[in-house]
């Protein structure tokens, strides 16, 4: 009678203990993803950046309406604290955990910039828009491409 039961006794115990690691994993990095507060989003970096531009264009002579599309060379990067002379991180302890101290992040160079505006078809407008984009951004005038909307 043991050895009948025994079989089905194994397979619930793995069961179990299967469905208690695969629990544990799933908790485990959802508590991982949550100790991520410095996370860098280069989409909301872009976003402020265009709508900055945007803002700044709708003041200049002749423009009414503009369309501002920003592109980036890379991602973001982070800057933590190292210790002198060494590749090791400077790191805090909170609560048992240790985690490397942040000092905030580097942004990433813009690569281009496409505009679309009222007048961008005028070589006047298109002159002003680009000596005063790449003076803000310190890009070449190669990389800024100006369009009247259609």
């Amino acid at each position: 009678m043991l050895k009948k039961h025994k079989s089905k006794i194994i397979i619930i115990s793995v069961l179990t203990i299967g469905l208690i690691l695969i629990l544990f994993g799933t908790f485990k990095s959802t508590e991982k993803d949550k100790e991520v507060t410095n996370d860098f989003s280069c989409e909301l970096y872009t976003s402020e950046l265009e709508e900055k531009i945007e803002q700044f264009l709708l003041n200049v002579d002749g423009i009414r309406n503009v369309n501002v599309i920003v592109t980036l060379d890379t991602s973001g990067e982070q800057v933590y604290a190292q210790n002198e002379g060494s590749y090791d991180f400077l790191t805090i302890t909170s609560n048992g955990k240790q985690s490397p101290v942040y000092i905030g992040e580097i942004y990433p160079n813009v690569r281009g910039v496409a505009i679309a505006c009222t007048n961008g078809s005028q070589d006047e407008v298109k002159n002003k828009i680009t000596r005063l984009i790449s003076a803000y951004l310190g890009i070449s005038s190669n990389r800024i491409e100006i369009v009247s909307f259609g």
